[in-house]
């Protein structure tokens, strides 16, 4: 039995065998349904087409996809294009960020006043002079005050150790908060959040 000829629409390039020898005749593409004749197959053509066969792993070819050099540099995992280096964790060309896994995203911002920048750090520098306030009281507290009180006077009280521990005590506590306040507020985030354009 002879092979069905492949036949190619002229029109859309679609490939499809045809029942029995069709060489001469008019057909229907049935995918775009344009008329042609078909065009007569040469025994030649028949015979340039290759035919499969099985190789041994010996006669193979070496590099069947023709990849001649392999590249293990990193790589964006959302545009697949080359990383700066090994080390690098954003993209260059579209600004992923592999540590957070987000896309980097451009604001356009208004440069803040002097005043507004005061403004900001006053709070940190208000808790930084209550800190300085607190540690002159407790010092007033424990060293100037209990040569100031005599022994008859109502405030005596004052001049007991356990009196000192129960003081001192809340306020070290508040100057760890206060303290921990202004190294955010002057430290960590010196300048204010940015000003949006809209």
């Amino acid at each position: 039995m002879a092979d069905t000829p492949v036949i190619t629409c002229p029109e859309c390039t679609k490939k499809f065998k045809g029942k029995g020898d069709l060489s001469g005749k008019r057909i229907r593409c049935p995918l775009c349904s344009h008329v042609f004749v078909v065009p007569a197959q040469s025994k030649a053509h028949a015979a340039e087409q290759p035919r499969r066969t099985f190789l041994d792993d010996d006669d193979a070819d070496k590099n069947p996809y023709g990849v001649t050099e392999l590249d293990l540099s990193a790589r964006c995992p959302n545009c697949a294009n080359p990383m700066a280096d090994e080390k690098a964790f954003v993209c260059l060309y579209c600004g992923y960020n592999t540590l957070t896994r987000e896309l980097g995203k451009t604001e356009k911002s208004v440069a803040h006043t002097g005043g507004e920048h005061f403004k900001h750090l006053l709070p940190g520098l208000f808790a930084v002079s209550g800190i300085l306030f607190i540690i002159m009281l407790l010092l007033f507290y424990s060293l100037v005050l209990p040569s100031l009180l005599s022994k008859e006077s109502w405030i005596s009280f004052l001049d007991h150790e356990s009196m000192r521990l129960w003081l001192t005590t809340p306020l070290l506590s508040a100057i760890w908060a206060l303290g921990y306040f202004a190294f955010r507020r002057l430290i960590i985030k010196p300048l204010p959040p940015p000003k949006l354009t809209g």
